[in-house]
């Protein structure tokens, strides 16, 4: 956890020492609209980095969690109980799959109804993959039947749903490294333009019509950016 929060705080750093040298050191603002910025640069710096790893442990744990959801399966058909199974994935599954299913066993065996544990684990994670494993194991525990049959399916659902993300990736692929394209242009032909002739874009930094300029054209870039994200990851999120 300390060296999560050292992490956390040289991102807040840095995204402050960013944003004082656009805030102050391009745009040439006022201290009252500088300190405002940094503090917010502060603060949403190490969010971004907490939900950017947050995303990649998610999309982690969707991917190797068919082979779990298998594993499980296997052990049930053997003949041994789903709690014998959960800790038995806990045990051999990689990680993030194994910590989840390890936090299942240990809450089991304090004496946590196994219900109860998973519809904890379900909300926590929030996937709606392992939503889908808790209600099959919750209605298995609370009707019977057979859930070595029920899990099969539950295990082809979730691959059918992992194939259709990744189609769906394809054919976003272009549209995205169009939008990069586009994104990357205006800091090219800025690169461009430095290198040639640099004199041309002094009024953007001395004068206060320059400041205002440089402020919206980033603002236009920063807010189709995350529109062109937000619509992305809608297309892609199954």
């Amino acid at each position: 956890m300390t060296a999560i929060g050292g992490v956390l705080i040289a991102v807040g750093v840095i995204s402050t020492a960013v944003a004082w040298l656009f805030l102050s050191g391009l745009l040439h603002l006022p201290i009252y609209i500088v300190a405002p910025g940094l503090v917010g640069a502060f603060y949403l710096g190490p969010r971004q980095f907490l939900k950017h790893q947050q995303r990649q442990v998610e999309e982690k744990f969707t991917d190797l969690f068919p082979e779990a959801v298998d594993m499980v399966t296997r052990i049930v058909r053997a003949g041994l109980p789903i709690n014998v199974a959960i800790r038995a994935v806990g045990k051999e599954a990689p990680p993030p799959v194994n910590q989840v299913f390890a936090t299942l066993a240990a809450e089991e065996k304090i004496g946590v109804r196994f219900e109860e544990a998973l519809a904890s684990a379900a909300d926590r994670i929030g996937l709606p993959d392992f939503r889908f494993f808790a209600v099959a194991v919750g209605l298995h525990y609370s009707t019977g039947g057979n859930i070595a049959v029920t899990l099969e399916i539950l295990s082809d659902i979730v691959r059918k749903r992992k194939a259709t993300r990744l189609k769906a990736k394809a054919t976003t692929a272009e549209v995205r490294t169009s939008a990069m394209v586009l994104g990357a242009l205006p800091f090219v032909v800025i690169g461009g333009l430095l290198a040639l002739s640099p004199e041309y874009l002094v009024p953007l930094t001395t004068d206060p019509r320059g400041n205002v300029i440089v402020a919206l054209a980033i603002g236009f870039l920063a807010a189709a950016y995350f529109s062109m994200r937000w619509m992305m990851q809608r297309a892609t999120r199954i």
